[in-house]
């Protein structure tokens, strides 16, 4: 059975660099189930930092992160495509973070998140206009905490971080970043059929 891809891209600025680098590692997923959401067409509100969902495993606030949860929960393979703003994701990604709280609730303080069936994977792409790579170094971690309550270990995890990359077609104008994100599509492919 094919693997489900669910792949979110967070950017403000529709086919900029993050999501044009995830759409070049999307190519490689040709005969797999791929999913995309643009995740500023969706209405996500701030997490309120409430507390309630450490007590019913559940958000208060109904909007459209519930049905993107589920897909998050449902999905083989999650990738995750954010610019870097400020030196950290963009405030569309840190919300959907953010709000994930609700896993943590459910895994670290109620200990009854639904069982995964079978293993899940996950890609972070990043894609940043200063040119020193330790831009990513506080980016980087706050994906890791999305993927970790998704039951999606570092070890199953890939990245993708392209620097330099400042202009909106920057990406698109770039041979190397382009053969960087096919390669990273064909060598993410590579292991997950080897699993």
């Amino acid at each position: 059975m094919p693997l489900s891809v669910l792949a979110i891209t967070t950017s403000p600025r529709r086919h900029g660099n993050s999501e044009s680098a995830l759409d070049t590692v999307l190519e490689r997923f040709s005969g797999m189930s791929v999913e995309k959401v643009v995740l500023n067409d969706l209405n996500i509100s701030p997490c309120k930092g409430c507390g309630k969902c450490e007590k019913t495993g559940e958000c208060i606030q109904k909007d459209d992160y519930q049905a993107l949860a589920a897909k998050i929960r449902a999905c083989d393979v999650l990738i995750f495509a954010s610019p870097v703003y400020s030196m950290s994701v963009c405030a569309q990604a840190k919300a959907l973070i953010d709000r994930c709280q609700v896993f943590w609730s459910q895994k670290y303080v109620l200990k009854n998140l639904p069982k995964v069936v079978g293993k899940k994977y996950g890609m972070f792409i990043s894609t940043a206009g200063q040119d020193r790579m330790e831009v990513f170094e506080h980016t980087v971690p706050v994906a890791r905490f999305l993927f970790d309550v998704s039951e999606i270990s570092a070890g199953r995890t890939h990245l993708l971080l392209l620097n330099g990359l400042d202009a909106k077609n920057d990406f698109k104008n770039s041979p190397d970043a382009i053969l960087k994100a096919k390669d990273a599509g064909d060598n993410f492919r590579k292991f997950l059929e080897s699993q």
